[in-house]
């Protein structure tokens, strides 16, 4: 039996750096504060991570577009 989980994508720093339009630094540095003006992330090891569908409800909650 697969969760949810197990078919979530998963994006790295890069991916949503991208997606939100800023730097990589910031995100790293936001997503380590906890802050909410950034979807929410976990680490893995010393790496952040954020669910795909996540970031989209964020990105569309904003009202901005990704640049995919």
């Amino acid at each position: 039996m697969t969760t949810q989980v197990e078919n979530a994508r998963i994006m790295t720093q890069a991916e949503v750096a991208a997606v939100l339009r800023i730097p990589e630094s910031t995100l790293q540095d936001l997503a380590r504060r906890g802050h909410k003006s950034i979807p929410t992330a976990w680490k893995v090891g010393r790496a952040w991570r954020w669910l795909a569908e996540d970031v989209d409800a964020f990105v569309q909650s904003r009202g901005q577009r990704s640049a995919a």
